[in-house]
Formats: C-alpha cells, structure tokens, sequence
C-alpha cells in the first residue's frame, strides 16, 4: 500500500524534481485505493508520477487549456481513473498504442504510467498541447513515448505508419464512425480499437455498427462502466480488426 511518508526519488538530468503535499497524499490514496477496484496495483513510484502529472496539468491549463474547468477540480476521477478503465482491453503488455487526439495524453498517459512495457504514441495537432506533452514526458521520463504533432489524416499519408499499431485508443475525440478509417489504416490485423465514451452513445454507436464490416472490423462491442467512484455512467467501445 501507498505509504505518504516515502518520498520517491524521480529526476530528470540527476536533479530531483518532485515532492509530495499532505493534500497530494490524500488523492493519491485514493487513486490507488480506487485504481485497485479495476484490478491495478500502482506503486509508490507510480503514484509520484500521477501526483506530478496533475500538478503540471493545472500550471499549464490556465494557458493552454487542456481540461475543463469544472473537471480540473476532479482530476483523479474523472481524467486518470476514467483513462484506466481502459487498461483491462490491452492484453498485450508491450503492445504498440495510438492515443488518438490525445489532447493532455489522455488515456495515453495514465495507462503508460500504469503499465511501463506500453509503447505509447501520442498523436495531437494543437501546438500548445504538443508542448505540453513534450514537457510531461520529460519530466515523467517515460521510456517509449513519443508525440506526434500531425493531423492523422495526413500521418495516413505515411506507409510506415499502415498496419504498425496494436491498440488504436481514443478519448471523447472522435465520433465512432470518424474513428473506424483509422482504425482500418493504423491497426494491424488483430488488432484493437477502443473508444472511452458517455453512456449517451446510442446513436453513434448505430451509425458506426452500419458500416463496421467496411473497414475491416467484423462488430463492435458496447462495455458499461459503473463504478461509483467515476461518478456518471461511462462506455468503452471496443472493435477488433480482422484484415
């Protein structure tokens, strides 16, 4: 269990850069008491990196605007614990995974926090954004992580970037039937799209299942998440690539 009185020593270039707060103690505990609901076990190391992303979220949200400001007061729950939700689809540990318009690194970046070995590619378009994540990757030291200032339609352009991802996850950016040609080009065969969402998704949801077969994707599946602590309701929509 998460103990407040270690200190866990991160640094970039051998200079300590974090510490932590009698208040970040109390959210921290309850991030780790609640991510073990979802069945992840996060470390003290791994705690110090989320307390450290959340303080630099809201120095920089002021200027770039990287959440909600009815959300920046519920940063635990409604960003980093919603983003875990996802973690239970990736079965491979080392898998390749696109954060598609990422925006702050959300999913991406709780779910690489909470699982290393991923190898995480964040794709945003908006510069300040861009900076942002730069910022934070430096400052987490996160290995294999790595952001892409394009827009995915012109990333399309690039072969090299055809068929190379395992996961393709999105965050409320895209509509499910906008999701599915990127799917189709960014996955490898096998591989996963997977789309957090609100509960009102119903009619999204119809439009994309109509032409699922299109894209190389046989269904979609439709996951209701209900833990209290998340608050509202939430779905996680989840399609496999078979071509």
């Amino acid at each position: 269990m998460y103990n407040p009185n270690v200190r866990v020593n991160l640094s970039f270039a051998a200079a300590p850069v974090f510490c932590y707060s009698s208040d970040m103690d109390q959210e921290m505990i309850l991030l780790q008491q609640n991510a073990q609901h979802l069945g992840i076990e996060l470390n003290d190391q791994q705690l110090a990196q989320f307390d450290a992303y959340q303080r630099e979220l809201l120095k920089w949200n002021t200027s770039a605007n990287l959440i909600s400001e009815n959300s920046s007061h519920e940063i635990i729950t409604r960003h980093f614990l919603d983003s875990l939700t996802a973690l239970k689809f990736i079965a491979q540990h080392d898998a390749r995974i696109m954060d598609l318009g990422c925006g702050a690194g959300l999913p991406g970046i709780p779910l690489k926090i909470a699982s290393p070995e991923l190898r995480l590619y964040l794709l945003e378009t908006n510069r300040k954004k861009v900076s942002f994540l730069k910022n934070i990757l430096r400052l987490l030291t996160l290995p294999d992580t790595f952001v892409l200032h394009e827009r995915a339609e012109d990333l399309q352009k690039n072969s090299h970037w055809k068929n190379f991802f395992d996961i393709v996850i999105t965050r409320a950016a895209f509509k499910l039937p906008a999701i599915l040609p990127f799917g189709a080009y960014f996955l490898a065969p096998g591989g996963k799209l997977i789309a957090l969402k609100s509960s009102d998704v119903a009619a999204e949801f119809s439009q994309a299942a109509a032409v699922t077969a299109r894209y190389g994707f046989n269904q979609l599946f439709q996951y209701d998440i209900n833990e209290d602590f998340l608050g509202i309701p939430r779905k996680i929509i989840v399609g496999e690539k078979t071509k």
